[in-house]
């Protein structure tokens, strides 16, 4: 907890730090990739209702990021300023997982109402958990290449619970329904299962963190100073608007990926969670390419190379792609797997240095006032796109587990390739 500590961390804290990140994208990765088809197709939620709720969750959480960013920035605990929300945090990250995918069949006005209440209280426990941890990355060393190593390991844990995630959802569901007899019911116990698995997750970084946050100085942080942070320091805002652009295509892409492999695709449950589980897989032959062109040619470059390569799949590859070319979509999944990765670990490895730049210009450490508004802007972006699928599906006359017309087949295809 003091500035005299090693700009050099050790490899077991950098690998616990880490670890919160796996329960994130456990979490993140079952939402956005299976929630809107859930709430479609098993609960039986018309598609516009679908995207509008998944659309509240997403802008509460974005308005939330800030909030809780700058009040971090704030706190003057002895046990840190991030820290503690991770411990207070990690049960109800737990529960919430399960709550999400649990339908109580409270009749049809009350399922929605019941449903919008759920994305509000798992919105609140994601902020609580995304923004210290993320704030906590930029305060546990002033070194340039060590914060590009937690990023690493982060980006590690984020992948490998990705897998796990997209993976094993749609099979668990499908195991524990046949054994109870009830989809429904495999659904919640899949939610229970990966859920609460997230909770030792996210204590073993509150606890291998402790005492690594260097900068517990008091900071005066007011919400007019997030103006003042893009004006002086336009470089977040370069990174904070490619962000967005990114997470947002990956909003559609995600949302849509399940209807795609379902009903163009033909893919039955096992066959779906092996396409995600190969989109996620590949993803970790693609970290130490992508650190290693950023280290090279800059992470800019970087940047433009892998988003350009995967706009290239989905714009192109998927357009082309047919009902049965099982290889193909599979060497496109291989491909767009570098810019599911992409978008994530090179924004967050910019981050660190463009708090650099604000602390260069204010004397002051303020990670949660940029984090929490990076988070922001990137979440109201996602949160139009998710309800933008929600309201294509229902225009094309989407109508869950039956045949789709020409009309709706299409609409899939073009929101799964040309909306991202």
């Amino acid at each position: 907890m003091n500035a005299e500590k090693s700009a050099k961390l050790p490899i077991w804290v950098k690998f616990g730090y880490g670890a919160a990140e796996g329960a994130n994208s456990m979490i993140f990765t079952n939402f956005y990739l299976f929630f809107m088809i859930f709430l479609t197709d098993v609960v039986g939620i018309k598609p516009a209702l679908a995207g509008g709720i998944l659309m509240i969750r997403t802008l509460w959480d974005a308005f939330l990021d800030p909030a809780i960013g700058i009040w971090s920035d704030k706190l003057k605990w002895k046990w840190g300023r991030r820290r503690p929300l991770l411990l207070a945090v990690a049960l109800p990250y737990g529960l919430v997982g399960w709550l999400m995918f649990t339908d109580f069949n409270l009749g049809k006005t009350l399922t929605p109402i019941y449903f919008v209440a759920i994305v509000f209280f798992h919105s609140t426990c994601f902020a609580f958990l995304e923004v210290p941890h993320l704030s906590l990355c930029a305060e546990m060393t002033p070194d340039y290449d060590e914060r590009t190593s937690l990023n690493a390991y982060r980006a590690v844990w984020s992948q490998i619970f990705s897998i796990v995630s997209g993976g094993l959802t749609l099979v668990l569901a499908q195991y524990f329904g046949k054994i109870y007899g009830s989809e429904k019911v495999g659904w919640s116990l899949m939610g229970a299962t990966l859920g609460l698995s997230c909770t030792p997750l996210i204590l073993l970084t509150w606890r291998t963190t402790r005492g690594y946050e260097l900068f517990p100085e008091t900071v005066t942080v007011k919400a007019k100073d997030i103006l003042d942070a893009i004006r002086k320091n336009p470089s977040f805002l370069y990174t904070v608007l490619m962000y967005t652009f990114g997470i947002a295509g990956m909003s559609v892409a995600g949302a849509v990926m399940a209807y795609f492999l379902k009903y163009i695709m033909a893919f039955s449950e096992s066959k779906s969670s092996v396409a995600f589980g190969l989109l996620f897989g590949c993803t970790v032959v693609w970290v130490p390419a992508i650190s290693y062109v950023s280290n090279k040619l800059g992470k800019r470059t970087a940047w433009f190379i892998f988003m350009g390569l995967w706009t290239l799949v989905q714009g192109v590859g998927i357009m082309l792609l047919k009902p049965g070319n099982v290889i193909f979509y599979y060497v496109l999944i291989f491909f767009a797997s570098a810019g599911v990765v992409g978008v994530y670990m090179i924004a967050w490895t910019i981050m660190p240095d463009v708090i650099e730049v604000d602390e260069f210009h204010t004397g002051q450490r303020r990670e949660g006032l940029h984090y929490g508004f990076f988070s922001f802007v990137q979440k109201v972006g996602a949160a139009i796109a998710l309800w933008g699928v929600g309201e294509v599906l229902d225009w094309v006359g989407y109508v869950p587990n039956v045949a789709q017309t020409a009309r709706a087949l299409n609409g899939i295809k073009m929101l799964y390739g040309w909306g991202t």
